[in-house]
């Protein structure tokens, strides 16, 4: 045992580390750096040993996978908590399906989801506390796939299980927060937020889009989309001058993100019309066509000009499957229609927006109560 590790020692040693890339073999390196990790228990200097390989051999995606994997044990090793976990971050990013083969992570995999799908069955919805044993032990190579787990069976279970799609939500939240990812956490807040206003609980909606607000300041391009949001769930409880606000703070307080504010004026202008200030609608329309927004973003300024009776509308609406506005444009076209008095052209759009819609998304309840209201549901004249 000890002339095996002799002789391995003296092949690490002997390595021309530094005689170009070419001539290095990556594994050689690697050894080198576990053995001033193992050997001369030295996790400093082994931690730039093992991202020397990483980058030097990136396109060698095993040995680069299990190099970056141990430069992050160095980092635990040292009490690198915060490097520790960007290198697993960084390390899943490039080398998820090398981490995943490896035996020993597979093994752990299997025992922590076996666990936290059990506890996942209890009806608590203190999520904090429910896992909060499981997230103090839980590595950092771990976390990453848990958390995205974690989002994907929210995905699956929004429409059918909503406390199940909460607690998913809430417990993908404190394992971004434990990893430091505070955009990917106040994105899901914000899915909390979504989960409700689909469920057409508006109030409750309208509390979880503000938790974003208060947790995640920084998360510009994220609070602009909820606080239109907002203003769309008070317009959907019959508190239509509170969306109005809103609407205003959005322009106000995000006029950097020009992709939200475009289309916050022109469903701002479109709550003035709901109201009957047909004035304040077309003023609210036309400030959209003066801004730099409109040149920007020119689905909205058509759409503008569409509603300020400056553009006819398309009689029909092709849109691609994965286009996640095209509920917006039917139903303006709609609006358009309306205004015109053209009750049939309307009806379709107003349908049309509830079928691109697919159940969800703002568009889809405005629509329905829009059809309901104005007796645009009925089949006939």
């Amino acid at each position: 045992m000890k002339r095996r590790v002799f002789c391995l020692l003296a092949m690490v040693c002997a390595a021309p580390v530094g005689a170009g890339e070419k001539k290095v073999d990556p594994e050689v390196l690697y050894r080198k750096a576990w053995y001033v990790e193992e050997g001369l228990r030295d996790p400093a200097k082994a931690v730039t040993l093992y991202t020397e390989v990483a980058e030097k051999f990136s396109g060698r995606k095993a040995i680069a996978a299990k190099a970056l994997t141990r430069a992050a044990g160095c980092y635990k090793k040292l009490g690198r908590v915060d490097m520790e976990r960007e290198v697993w971050v960084e390390a899943w990013k490039h080398y998820k399906e090398e981490i995943e083969k490896s035996p020993r992570y597979q093994h752990e995999s299997i025992r922590i989801i076996s666990r936290i799908e059990k506890e996942l069955a209890v009806s608590s919805t203190d999520v904090a506390k429910l896992f909060g044993d499981i997230l103090g032990q839980m590595q950092a190579v771990h976390i990453i796939p848990v958390r995205d787990r974690m989002l994907e069976q929210a995905q699956k279970q929004r429409a059918h299980d909503l406390v199940g799609a909460l607690r998913s939500l809430r417990f993908a939240i404190l394992l971004s927060i434990k990893l430091g990812d505070e955009a990917t956490a106040a994105a899901a807040q914000s899915k909390i937020g979504e989960i409700w206003f689909e469920h057409e609980a508006f109030s409750d909606a309208i509390k979880a889009y503000d938790e974003v607000r208060k947790d995640y300041p920084n998360q510009r391009r994220i609070l602009a989309w909820n606080q239109m949001k907002m203003a769309e769930a008070f317009r959907l409880i019959d508190m239509p001058l509170h969306a109005i606000d809103y609407y205003g703070e959005l322009l106000k307080d995000y006029s950097d993100q020009k992709e939200q504010v475009s289309w916050g004026k022109l469903w701002m202008g479109d709550c003035y019309r709901g109201l009957g200030n047909i004035e304040s609608a077309k003023k609210t329309w036309k400030e959209m066509l003066r801004t730099d927004e409109a040149k920007e973003h020119p689905r909205q300024q058509m759409l503008a000009r569409i509603l300020l009776g400056l553009e006819a509308p398309p009689e029909t609406l092709e849109a691609p499957a994965n286009d996640e506005f095209a509920n917006d444009e039917a139903y303006f076209i709609a609006v358009r229609h309306e205004m015109d008095g053209n009750t049939e052209a309307a009806r379709k759009f107003l349908k049309l927006t509830i079928d691109l819609s697919a159940g969800k998304d703002w568009p889809h309840v405005l629509a329905s109560h829009y059809l309901t209201s104005a007796g645009l549901d009925r089949t006939g004249e």
